[in-house]
């Protein structure tokens, strides 16, 4: 569908120029037929040797060998990709990546821009139709005030022809069937006056209308006085009150100059209980440190870091010693340990001869015994390959007698078998 003028040259100016637009429709129509080939629409024509292709078919090949070409290329790449050792261990294509994402900001940015256009022309658009219509709503708007003027004007109930039948007031307009007492007219006929009538009933309700209508007055003037009696009681409790507020703040600004002197006092009186703890806690710090320091001293004259080898002598038994005051051996000591040790490797070592040479036994032992089994197994093999051969010989032997006694059973004892003989002997006889 062919697109308007005007949107048509929004177009053409955000693309730039119409040989652009034209070149734009252009290739996106060769992508398209690239993309979606045509239907199978093939014209053989008939020759000596066969068939001529057609177009179709000369660019269904090339689109063919496009893909091929490309898998090609793609296959190519992959390639260098994966027989590059660097860049397979250390990372991925960064170029590519670089060119890839370059190309999607690009397609990105012109999609931004494309929408921009777009939205820019929709924008002006919107503010054209609204326009329109409120100059529409205006007209419409006047043309309904000045009709409305017309009809209020020259077109009112009152003027139409037939407003005498549609007054809603017409009675009351009439003159009534009885004026008064003395109207002329009034006849014997015409039934408005009657002996008995009373005619001061309507004087009557209205003073009676009057009246109530006083009472009504008095009951309001007594219902404004109370009300103005209960806004003069209300005003004088409200002065009260601000009294009593007046009072009660004056009473609570000397209870806060109270409670400030008491602060005050209470503040003097801390300030005096802190001077008196930070005395005692500095003669304490000075008495804890003198402690620490006799402390030091005798930590440094004791036993503990002197090393007195005494003090790790129990004092019951001499050659006993204290475990948790030990302090290490003597020399003498560490070199009896160290003969001992010395004594003990070469017992093990030693008994680690000993042991070698009864497993060198054992392996000799275990070693002829082993031949023997070997042995023993090989005269049984022996045995058996003698009884299997021995068993071989007379199951030959058996069936030998067997065959023989078959052959003896069929050719000497049942020798009646048929033959020719048998069968020309038909015929010749009438039996």
């Amino acid at each position: 569908e062919p697109l308007p003028h005007d949107q048509r040259s929004s177009l053409v100016s955000s693309l730039g120029s119409e040989s652009r637009l034209f070149c734009l429709i252009k290739s996106l129509g060769k992508e398209l037929l690239c993309a979606y080939p045509a239907r199978k629409n093939k014209r053989r024509m008939a020759t000596l040797g066969g068939t001529i292709a057609t177009s179709g078919d000369v660019q269904r090949e090339q689109a063919e060998a496009r893909v091929v070409e490309r898998r090609r290329r793609l296959e190519d790449e992959r390639k260098q990709r994966i027989f590059n050792a660097k860049q397979r261990t250390i990372g991925i294509d960064k170029q590519a990546l670089e060119r890839q994402q370059l190309e999607k900001d690009a397609a990105t940015d012109m999609e931004a821009r494309r929408d921009q256009a777009f939205a820019d022309r929709l924008l002006v658009t919107e503010q054209r139709v609204q326009l329109m219509e409120r100059d529409v709503q205006r007209a419409r708007k006047e043309a309904t005030i000045s009709v409305q003027a017309y009809r209020e004007q020259m077109q009112q109930r009152h003027m139409r022809k037939e407003w005498d039948l549609n007054d809603p007031h017409a009675l009351r307009k009439e003159q009534p069937a009885r004026v008064g007492d003395q109207d002329p007219l009034i006849g014997p006929s015409s039934l408005q006056k009657f002996s008995g009538e009373d005619l001061d009933y309507g004087n009557r309700v209205r003073k009676q209308q009057q009246q109530q209508a006083t009472w009504v007055v008095d009951q309001m003037m007594e219902r404004q006085s109370q009300i103005d009696n209960e806004r003069e009681m209300e005003r004088l409790a409200a002065e009260r009150q601000a009294e009593v507020d007046e009072r009660r703040g004056q009473m609570e600004e000397e209870e806060m100059r109270a409670r400030e002197n008491m602060n005050v006092a209470v503040r003097d009186y801390n300030r005096a209980l802190s001077d008196v703890k930070r005395d005692r806690e500095a003669s304490r710090r000075m008495q804890d440190m003198e402690d620490a320091q006799e402390e030091i001293r005798n930590q440094l004259n004791s036993d503990l870091l002197t090393e007195n080898p005494n003090a790790t002598v129990s004092s019951s038994n001499p050659n006993r010693f204290l475990k948790y005051n030990y302090k290490g051996m003597s020399p003498e000591q560490q070199a009896a340990v160290r003969n001992e040790q010395a004594r003990q490797a070469a017992e093990q070592e030693e008994r680690r001869l000993r042991e070698k040479e009864e497993e060198q036994n054992w392996d000799l032992v275990q070693e002829a015994v082993r031949r023997n089994l070997i042995a023993g197994e090989r005269e049984v093999f022996r045995r058996k390959q003698e009884l299997a051969k021995q068993t071989a010989e007379e199951q030959r032997r058996q069936a030998e007698e067997a065959r023989m006694r078959k052959e003896v059973l069929y050719k000497q004892v049942y020798a009646g078998a048929i033959d020719d003989t048998f069968f020309m002997q038909f015929g010749t006889s009438s039996r």
